[in-house]
């Protein structure tokens, strides 16, 4: 068994896709002259384990991102992450153990009214229509990445072209791409084909569920390795209460093709009074004769909101067990590890409309 006790700072200067105001029935949403974003998560953490134990200051994530109206319907956008180039409590990474920085998006993007269908497009490293949808209300990424992210290893983004198309409450993107994420574009021949469709099931002032399917048929590297999955996920917002979830099968995941395993998570997050919050997040992936499961809660303190700007204070923990074939080595005895981790995220949208 393991324990990480763990520091987090996260600064968020997000900036909505959109202006904030809601446009007119039969219109488009406004395209901002510019729009900036910058997330920072830092960690400090201590783990107890079976063997030497670990003690490290890391910077978990930093992604800085950027998009310049091109007209009155079209745009363009980069989006910068840094990450490790060594593993946990490694040191062979590119000039000992440092941060790479590579493109995350990078896209043209565009619009376009066709009656009542609201059609939208782009091309170049685009997000995956998928973890896009998930992360889209997904409230506690300070947390931890959603289920299909986490325990599937589903890119965030892909070398692609995404389309999409909207009537009324129904909404349609899918993207035709590399399918191998940012690790490995050039590799493989094939196509990979996402598809997401969502359905706002109740868009109420006061409560909005949007419930979605998805599919996805493609393949990894040069051996084009099977990757599909099908599954479904719903996301509920209110005033007081956001919640979501998750179900995805999967055959093939990373470079496994023989790989079967099913994905369920889901999360919530509560106002129990003003400026006091708690949320609770689990997810498990399942395959034949093993298993690997994370879940944790958090309670955080809002002292300070102001529109979409809000600074949160999380005291959180997080568990993760594996067994069998879902452990780091298969079969080998069943994996623990215990994170306690104090968080402090801010959010504060920067926009030129």
């Amino acid at each position: 068994m393991k324990v990480a006790v763990a520091t987090v700072l996260v600064l968020v200067i997000a900036a909505p896709a959109y202006g904030d105001d809601t446009p007119p029935p039969g219109s488009l949403p406004h395209v901002p002259r510019l729009a900036l974003d910058l997330e920072i998560f830092a960690a400090e953490r201590i783990v107890r384990r079976t063997g030497p134990d670990l003690t490290e200051l890391r910077l978990d994530r930093a992604e800085a991102g950027a998009g310049i109206a091109l007209g009155p319907r079209a745009s363009a956008g980069l989006r910068l992450e840094a990450v490790r180039s060594a593993g946990e409590g490694g040191a062979l990474g590119v000039d000992g153990d440092s941060l790479v920085v590579r493109i995350k998006r990078a896209q043209l993007a565009g619009d376009y009214l066709l009656g009542g269908i609201h059609l939208d497009g782009a091309i170049g490293v685009v997000a995956d229509p998928w973890i896009g949808w998930l992360d889209d209300g997904y409230s506690l990424r300070p947390l931890s990445a959603t289920a299909s992210e986490r325990l599937l290893d589903w890119s965030t983004s892909d070398l692609a072209v995404r389309i999409g198309a909207g009537y009324g409450p129904v909404h349609l993107a899918a993207t035709i791409g590399n399918g191998e994420g940012l690790r490995y574009p050039e590799r493989n021949g094939g196509q990979t084909t996402t598809g997401v469709l969502d359905v706002a099931a109740l868009d109420r002032r006061e409560a909005r569920l949007v419930i979605a399917a998805m599919g996805r048929d493609g393949s990894i590297g040069p051996a084009r390795v099977r990757d599909r999955r099908v599954g479904g996920g719903f996301a509920f917002a209110s005033p007081w209460v956001r919640a979501g979830g998750e179900i995805v099968r999967a055959w093939g995941i990373g470079l496994r093709g023989d790989l079967v395993g099913t994905v369920l998570g889901g999360w919530a997050e509560a106002t129990i009074i003003d400026h006091l919050l708690v949320g609770a997040r689990g997810a498990t992936v399942g395959y034949v004769g093993g298993r690997a499961s994370t879940f944790g809660g958090a309670i955080a303190v809002e002292p300070w909101r102001e529109h979409d700007a809000r600074l949160r204070l999380w005291l959180a923990v997080d568990r993760t067990t594996a067994s069998g074939t879902g452990a780091p080595l298969p079969g080998a005895d069943r994996g623990e590890a215990t994170t306690i981790m104090l968080i402090a995220s801010a959010t504060a949208p920067y926009v030129i409309p």
